[in-house]
């Protein structure tokens, strides 16, 4: 069975003090969050239970989850139930195994012209196989109507057992002006623990003036490289997904969310 995670309560933010236009950018410290339910899930992002509860206390809304290898939305207890499943028999030792991690993805509401999208991966405590070039992990955001500007975005990652690994393994590639920030994970193993077994990005968008109240998409992918082979591009977008070329043929695998949608 898998192990219990012990989720840390500490979260760096990448913020964009700049005008809207401008390119989010990351700091060292991050901001206080203003917004209780924000502050809960950048501190216990794979509490989606407690999460949930917070938003149903907070705006009378339940959360709608998305599951990697799942057709439609969730809720709250079933996503907390498949992303901590046993692991399965019989796969083969070269590839990444197919229950090697999950991935899940939801939307914080919250009041106003701004909202955040959250996405995490849980690898298996017993899988420690980690090693260069890097993961990398992405929020797609559908920019297409031309009414959302990305303004922050934050990540983490963190040992089986809670040891934040932020500032060592992750970083972020693209602040995401396009609609589609990417966090680069660099992936490794020391005594016998996956530097990235957990983590989370989130990334906050606000509905620039002069754009009505509508629906807005997005979805979550994050890419494992197990045995090697350089990256040598790394792009992401809404209907394109995330895209990584490899040189040679890497054992890779990639797993997504099906695209969630809010209105605000």
């Amino acid at each position: 069975m898998v192990k219990s995670k012990a989720w840390a309560a500490t979260a760096i933010t990448a913020l964009s003090f700049a005008a809207l236009a401008a390119a989010p950018t990351a700091t060292a410290e991050p901001a206080p969050a203003a917004d209780p339910l924000l502050a809960y899930a950048e501190q216990n992002p794979h509490d989606f239970i407690g999460i949930n509860a917070l938003a149903e206390q907070q705006l009378g809304q339940s959360i709608q989850f998305s599951v990697s290898g799942v057709d439609g939305p969730v809720d709250a207890a079933t996503a907390d139930l498949l992303s901590n499943q046993a692991p399965q028999e019989g796969i083969a030792a070269r590839a990444v195994p197919t229950d090697a991690f999950s991935v899940v993805g939801y939307w914080l509401p919250t009041p106003g012209r701004t909202a955040t999208y959250m996405g995490t991966w849980n690898f298996r405590d017993d899988y420690v196989n980690g090693s260069a070039p890097d993961d990398f992990a992405s929020i797609m955001f559908d920019f297409s109507n031309r009414c959302l500007t990305t303004v922050s975005t934050t990540y983490n990652s963190y040992y089986y057992d809670g040891e934040r690994t932020t500032d060592s393994a992750a970083y972020l590639k693209d602040g995401g002006v396009g609609g589609a920030p990417i966090v680069g994970l660099r992936d490794a193993v020391s005594g016998f623990k996956l530097n990235v077994d957990h983590g989370h990005i989130s990334s906050t968008v606000t509905r620039k003036l002069g754009c009505d109240a509508q629906s807005f998409g997005a979805q979550f992918a994050y890419e494992h490289n197990q045995d090697g082979g350089s990256a040598g591009s790394v792009s992401a977008s809404f209907i394109g997904g995330l895209s990584i070329g490899y040189s040679g043929s890497p054992a890779t695998m990639q797993k997504s969310t099906n695209p969630t949608y809010i209105n605000f």
